[in-house]
């Protein structure tokens, strides 16, 4: 799956769903692995025998963050939820019922809809996405009264956001990343010793569970040495974009790729010149600096607003890689950039042009159904470890 294209059909705007445990240990024909002898035995993966709380153990003794959740309650203004998004420097918080359960998420991707589609019914509208009237460009300008109005009006315009996925901290972590590597970008965890304490696992806190590894042991960092072009994990697909001179708000407007029977959005699109060469990046986050006094900013080109917004004294370097990137180094690029995305750029004429994105979601599915079982390390007959000296057979195994 590539996040920057597509995400999985949603119920319609409004629809209620039930909030419970994901239950763990269900696997599926295509998670089991089948021996020689005919009969079908789980995968080992990276995760295999580690239980949710180990990695929130990891996440507090490496990153020294206990994962621990901040909600804000359903009647808390959109102008308030942007400040906490902010200084917290999230894409999304949960939010609370008058009862202090979880009831919901509200993210910067639900808010960016909300500020550039005035009536929001509009972003329906085919157009919507790639043009602007001056009816738009009023209708945004005046959309003042939306900040005073409570995040319970907003959560769920994205479908992400239309469902809370909880796990036991005792449920296995293999379960976690299989949800996580099919678009989810986050999950809650219930602790059974605590029950009233409630955690935030993110795909980026698995990415750093994975760098570590990489890190620590040699031979698996050996298999991660393939370039990202030779794994498959860059569809050929055309990537939507924005161009520098273009207004933010339809930038804004292009993180939305929905219709009337189906919606899905990307959290970013890259920012590119008008030779279409990669500049920067506008992401869902941008929309944190917006507030109801300076929503005048949204007519700004792309890359003015990026300037006035954006750390430093510019557009924030994009992070880039190609096709001929290690699988390794790419990764370690995501951690040490606090990025969540890496365009994939060509070669020679097109240096500079994106042809691709290496998402979060990418590499999470690929590690979950990356079987270790024919890891050398984790191959102790000496014939398996004949077959695994082979990079083509490391590759298969990838």
């Amino acid at each position: 799956p590539n996040t920057h294209q597509t995400h999985p059909v949603a119920p319609a705007p409004g629809t209620t769903l039930p909030v419970a445990p994901v239950t763990a240990h269900q696997n599926t024909k295509e998670e089991m692995a089948t021996t020689t002898a005919g009969t079908e035995e789980p995968k080992v993966t990276i995760f295999t025998g580690l239980k949710v709380k180990d990695l929130l153990d990891f996440m507090a003794d490496e990153y020294d963050h206990d994962g621990e959740l901040f909600t804000i309650p359903r009647t808390t203004t959109v102008e308030t939820a942007l400040k906490e998004l902010k200084n917290r420097n999230v894409s999304s918080l949960p939010v609370c019922d008058d009862d202090g359960n979880v009831k919901g998420v509200i993210s910067t991707l639900d808010i960016v809809v909300a500020v550039v589609f005035v009536p929001i019914y509009t972003r329906y509208n085919e157009e919507a996405t790639a043009k602007l009237t001056m009816k738009d460009l009023k209708s945004v300008k005046s959309n003042k009264a939306l900040f005073k109005s409570q995040v319970d009006n907003l959560c769920g315009i994205n479908e992400e956001t239309r469902q809370i996925v909880e796990f036991w901290d005792s449920d296995d972590l293999s379960e976690v990343a299989d949800k996580l590597s099919r678009g989810v970008h986050r999950v809650l965890v219930k602790c059974r010793d605590k029950p009233k304490k409630i955690y935030l696992l993110s795909q980026t806190d698995f990415i750093r569970y994975i760098h570590s590894k990489i890190q620590t042991q040699p031979g698996f960092a050996k298999c991660m040495s393939q370039p990202i072009g030779r794994l498959g994990l860059i569809e050929e697909k055309e990537i939507i974009s924005v161009k520098e001179t273009e207004r933010a708000i339809l930038g804004f407007r292009k993180l939305w790729q929905g219709g009337q029977l189906f919606d899905w959005s990307l959290s970013a699109v890259p920012v590119v010149d008008s030779k279409g060469e990669l500049k920067g990046t506008l992401s869902g986050s941008d929309i944190r600096g917006v507030t109801a006094d300076n929503l005048n900013d949204l007519v700004l080109s792309v890359r003015h607003f990026l300037r006035k917004y954006q750390p430093g004294n510019g557009m924030r370097v994009p992070e880039q890689i190609t096709l001929e990137t290690p699988f390794s180094k790419a990764i370690q690029q995501i951690v040490h950039a606090g990025v969540h995305r890496l365009w994939v750029t060509g070669e020679n004429n097109d240096k500079n042009k994106v042809t691709g994105v290496l998402s979060l979601t990418d590499i999470l599915y690929k590690f979950s159904a990356f079987d270790l079982s024919h890891h050398p390390e984790k191959s102790a007959p000496e014939e398996k470890q004949k077959i695994l000296s082979d990079d083509n057979a490391i590759f298969d195994a990838l």
